[in-house]
């Protein structure tokens, strides 16, 4: 897919996301909008619940196939039998739709496409079709079921280790993390409801002002700064994604697809704002701060704060986002940079292995002929070819093209670069009659083919011939 397209695409995300937040304002409990209040109350619940179907088929369209109806019918599908499923037999355990996304798009997994032509033509076998349909139909359930299992498995240990011994010691802070995680993938209510979190403690106090922070300043600033870092092509998608959680961060289900976006497209980012909640955890204990929400408010779904919250802010709740801004954009800009880093750096070492062989370990000139070509450019980036001795002489059309650290491995002295006029100065010793033979020739060939205009032959004369013939049978 070219950029052009993934951004297309890419900026499909946000509409669901976008429709979403302005069903949640527009139907929020707390606000009367004329209507009756259990009707309010259906109309907001079957939005929560099928706008993230939406959700799940815009993220199918970035993901290749070799038939995009079957692919998002099969999507489609699979959301609305799992939504059903769940909601039937798990009324409370899902607190957000997050899981029901994720299992409804491993259907995708048996529609990818292929570049093996025998692989193609099974599709018109019965039993590749059969596997392929049985895949879609039963392997999304199987997956919600391995995210029910793991989930109630994570919700009994929770219980036994998170006693109100562990939740008064620094270990808590783990609990901030595993609180993004949850909230993610939209099983935060296990966590919401545990006993030893309904008390008031200067740790619960942090683990609370962590979550909000994390979600209210720490998401839309790593958006934005990976934003800014991002290439042209992406950048658009996360602007508007930064925006959009700016103003969604209070809403249960808005939030965690947000969060199910950065697990998805940047799990480094993910990482990042996981780490910055930890930070946040020991500085609010340490500032000693009280919160302005319980865990009862929190999240289920939407983020409710205590009456006045913002009037009773000190000195230190504003230093402490501040610090909830700052730092962690800190933190993912060295990240990224370290990342392009490392990406540099093996960039040079494949290239080294694949094509910056030296002088003295390339004894055959077609291998060295062959590298040349490589590193200055191809063949179309020659425009004239001389010697000068030992040395060959290369003027090249676009010095850009000129992979200057690995064509200095290839000569045996210093090459010399002359950027002013393109030109190249390779020492290639006893080889270099021989290497300026070849590229001369391959540069007469290239101008053979680029000439503007072709000579033609004379046409035959047929009557001529015709009476020459004539001629000679007389």
């Amino acid at each position: 897919m070219n950029n052009a397209n993934y951004q297309q695409r890419s900026l499909l995300l946000l509409f669901p996301l976008g429709l979403l937040a302005i069903a949640s304002f527009a139907l929020d409990k707390r606000i009367p909008i004329g209507i009756d209040f259990t009707i309010q109350n259906i109309l907001l619940e079957i939005c929560r619940t099928l706008i993230p179907g939406l959700f799940a088929v815009t993220v199918a369209c970035l993901i290749p196939t070799f038939n995009r109806f079957y692919q998002l019918f099969a999507v489609g599908l699979n959301y609305s039998l799992l939504c059903g499923i769940s909601i039937t037999f798990y009324p409370h355990l899902f607190t957000q739709p997050t899981a029901w996304v994720i299992a409804s798009l491993a259907a995708t997994m048996f529609l990818l496409p292929s570049n093996d032509l025998d692989q193609e033509a099974e599709r018109a076998n019965i039993g590749a079709t059969l596997i392929k349909v049985l895949g879609v139909l039963f392997v999304p359930a199987l997956v919600l079921l391995s995210f029910v299992v793991i989930i109630k498995n994570i919700e009994h240990s929770i219980l036994i280790t998170f006693t109100t011994v562990f939740v008064d010691s620094f270990l808590s802070c783990l609990f901030v993390p595993i609180y993004e995680i949850m909230l993610t993938l939209g099983f935060s209510s296990l966590l919401n409801s545990l006993v030893s979190l309904q008390t008031e403690s200067e740790t619960i106090h942090a683990m609370l002002n962590s979550i909000l922070l994390t979600n209210l300043f720490v998401l839309p600033t790593l958006i934005m700064v990976r934003a800014y870092l991002a290439k042209s092509y992406n950048r658009l998608f996360l602007v508007f994604l930064a925006m959009i959680t700016c103003l969604t961060s209070k809403i249960g289900s808005c939030i965690s697809v947000e969060l199910s976006i950065l697990m998805f497209f940047y799990p480094g980012t993910l990482i990042v704002l996981c780490i910055s909640s930890v930070m946040l955890f020991f500085l609010s204990l340490y500032l000693d701060l009280s919160t302005f929400t319980n865990f009862f408010m929190l999240y289920q779904p939407d983020l409710v704060l205590k009456n006045l919250a913002f009037f009773q802010l000190s000195t230190s709740h504003y230093a402490l986002m501040l610090t909830a801004v700052i730092v962690p954009a800190i933190i993912q800009v060295i990240l990224l940079k370290i990342g392009t880093v490392n990406y540099l750096k093996n960039k040079f070492k494949k290239r080294s292995i694949t094509g910056g062989l030296s002088i003295d370990e390339i004894d055959n000139p077609e291998l060295l002929l062959i590298a040349i070509l490589k590193n200055i450019g191809g063949k179309s980036n020659i425009e004239t070819v001389s010697k000068l001795g030992n040395e060959l002489i290369i003027k090249v059309f676009n010095y850009k093209l000129i992979s200057s650290r690995e064509l200095g491995k290839l000569g045996s002295k210093k090459v010399l670069f002359i950027r002013s006029i393109n030109k190249i100065k390779l020492d290639l010793g006893s080889m270099t009659n021989v290497i300026y033979t070849r590229l001369h020739n391959i540069v007469s060939d290239s101008a053979n083919y680029n000439q503007n205009e072709v000579l033609l032959s004379e046409p035959f004369n047929f009557e001529g011939y015709i009476k020459a013939q004539e001629g000679d049978k007389k």
